[in-house]
Order: C-alpha cells, then sequence, then structure tokens
C-alpha cells in the first residue's frame, strides 16, 4: 500500500532507502556461550528484500563436528549428537554462506555473538570474512527507535521472545537457527517502519544507530 501511495504522489524511494535493502537476517545455534572456545554448530538465515521477508530465500546448515557434543546444552541449541556427526564439512559451509551472504546488511538479535561467532569459524577455516555491508543488532535498535512503553504483559520488551509479543508476532518455531532466523526477520519489519518515522531511512544510518545504541548499553 505505501509503494502504491508513494507512486500516486510521485515520490521516489532512494536506492539505498531501509526498507529497499538486501538484509540477510542471520542466527546461530552453538555449544555454548563463550566465542574464544565454544564451537558453532548451526547457520539459519532468512532474505529480507523490499521491505519483505522471504521463506524461499534462505540458508541452513549444520557444521559437521569432530567431537559432537554430549552435555545439557544440547537441550538448547537441540542438534543431537547424530546430526553433529553427520553435518556438512565446516569450510565448504561457510563457504557457501560466504556466497549467499554477499552484499547484504546483516541483521540478528544479539548480533555481535553471532558476528565474532562466524568470524572465527571462518578464521579456523582460513576463509576470508563474509562479504556483508554491515551489521545491525535489532537487540539494541529495537528498544532504541520501537521501545514505546511496556507491551502487552505489562513488561518493557527485552528478549526476543518479549519484542515478538509486543507485535503480536506468533507464527515463529523457536530455538532453531532457520525458526529463531525467520523469527528475527519478522520482527525487523516493525523495527523498520519505527526507525523510517524516526528519520532514520537507510540502512547505513540503521547500522550507526545500533553501533551507536550498543556503545551506549556498554557504558551502562
Amino acid at each position: 500500500m505505501m509503494r502504491w501511495l508513494d507512486r500516486l504522489l510521485g515520490r521516489a524511494h532512494a536506492p539505498d532507502a531501509a526498507g529497499l535493502a538486501r538484509y540477510a537476517v542471520i542466527d546461530t545455534e552453538t555449544s555454548g556461550l563463550d566465542v574464544t572456545c565454544d564451537r558453532l554448530l548451526t547457520i539459519g538465515a532468512v532474505g529480507v528484500t523490499d521491505g519483505r521477508v522471504d521463506p524461499a530465500d534462505a540458508f541452513y546448515a549444520v557444521l559437521r563436528q569432530p567431537a559432537p557434543t554430549v552435555g545439557e546444552d544440547v537441550l538448547i541449541h537441540r542438534v543431537g549428537v547424530g546430526e553433529q556427526a553427520t553435518g556438512d564439512d565446516p569450510a565448504a559451509v561457510l563457504r557457501a554462506f560466504r556466497d549467499w551472504c554477499d552484499g547484504r546488511w546483516a541483521v540478528g538479535f544479539h548480533a555481535e555473538f553471532d558476528r565474532r561467532m562466524l568470524e572465527r569459524a571462518l578464521r579456523d577455516q582460513r576463509l576470508t570474512s563474509l562479504p556483508l555491508r554491515g551489521w545491525i543488532d535489532l537487540a539494541v535498535l529495537a528498544p532504541a527507535v520501537a521501545a514505546g512503553g511496556p507491551g502487552p504483559e505489562g513488561k518493557t520488551p527485552v528478549s526476543l521472545d518479549d519484542w515478538l509479543s509486543r507485535f503480536g508476532i506468533d507464527d515463529c518455531e523457536r530455538h532453531h537457527a532457520l525458526g529463531d532466523a525467520h523469527a528475527t526477520a519478522q520482527l525487523l519489519l516493525p523495527v523498520l517502519h519505527a526507525a523510517r518515522a524516526r528519520g532514520l531511512h537507510s540502512p547505513t544510518a540503521l547500522c550507526a544507530e545500533s553501533a551507536a545504541a550498543a556503545k551506549l548499553r556498554a557504558m551502562r
């Protein structure tokens, strides 16, 4: 509807308008939360282009593990021993993911963790960095542009589930890399709308706002 209204009023979108950019919404499952020693188990990603989530434009892979994890962390990431042992060659997965990401803006919820895990996995395989234009973290960007008071349950959103509830997004499979990426992709859409209302009209501006919000949070 907004595009129809823009055409009617003779307005043109800038080439790098936030809603028209190509985004790679990324989530990972790992053996733990220590970016220095835990291992990357799965990568899930969903494309968002022209302000639309495209489930067909997706990436998912399980990285084969030389020593599958068997601890309580399996209850969290749900990647069983058999799946870890029969996953795909890590270098091949990372090369394919690098190709899929080419030229997009990365989006995540707590994106810094995913970025660091991916970068370390790439270094371990002696591969170059992902060809992304920048990283946007909805965990810090959403509160900066779309907070607006307590959510439906009377609390300020913090977790991804909180934010999904805030915007009435409930058709998501959670705690799976591809499912979480799809949920985050759906959250991106109202955040883009809220960002535009605050004058953030390009992914470059969103990236800068995300970095500034992350820096402010770290100082608190």
